[in-house]
């Protein structure tokens, strides 16, 4: 299997600095043109997933509309739930430096007391619960092209379990808006089974909605 990871193109609140996370934002003019210029690599026939947020969702239309094919949606490739800090300005609200402390450092320590964010647990099993699905139908599709729309974090995440680096580690950071990452055939097959580094917590490797996965190839 062939897995190449987009971020989506850049919202109004990207440019605004403004954090996201479930909440959404419209794309750019600038990235509409630069998405429907983008050449995915080794890419004949793929099989588009993205994330349901809307900016990714966008995105991936853009990108399945030369291959005519469906964009079939996902809530598991959703940007990490940022709680408080959704829809705001980043270090503008002094109300919350404590939680900008934490968001500044999460890649120090697990980012876990911001009052509404999605646990360092959650995030990474929902990654997880994706990638195994992924993997089960690796055996089938040995040479299927597929791409991911999704988030910066998320992507960042990914990258990491599948080089067996704890979720939460800056790793190679977020990438930029539309970039394409690559990734080398059957990496989704080595992903280490966790036993995760949060704070001990032991994380399966679940399978969830396979049959799902299975009907949407």
């Amino acid at each position: 299997m062939k897995l190449i990871l987009v971020r989506h193109g850049q919202t109004q609140w990207n440019r605004q600095r403004r954090i996201q996370g479930w909440q959404d934002s419209p794309l750019t003019q600038d990235a509409i043109a630069q998405l429907r210029k983008l050449k995915l690599p080794e890419s004949r026939q793929p099989v588009i997933y993205s994330s349901d947020l809307g900016r990714a969702h966008q995105s991936a239309l853009i990108l399945a509309e030369p291959y005519g094919v469906e964009v079939l949606t996902d809530s598991r490739l959703r940007e990490r739930k940022f709680g408080v800090l959704e829809g705001r300005v980043i270090d503008e609200d002094e109300a919350l430096s404590d939680c900008w402390q934490a968001y500044h450092h999460r890649y120090q320590a697990p980012m876990n007391a911001v009052p509404g964010v999605e646990s360092e647990r959650d995030f990474e099993q929902r990654i997880r619960s994706f990638l195994a699905d992924l993997a089960s139908i690796c055996p089938q599709e040995p040479e299927q092209c597929i791409v991911i729309v999704s988030h910066g974090e998320w992507i960042r995440a990914c990258r990491n379990l599948i080089h067996g680096i704890p979720s939460w580690h800056q790793g190679r950071g977020v990438e930029g808006n539309g970039v394409v990452v690559a990734l080398p055939t059957g990496a989704v097959v080595s992903v280490p089974s966790a036993s995760s580094s949060i704070d001990g917590i032991q994380i399966p490797n679940r399978i969830v909605n396979n049959q799902a996965c299975r009907h949407q190839k």
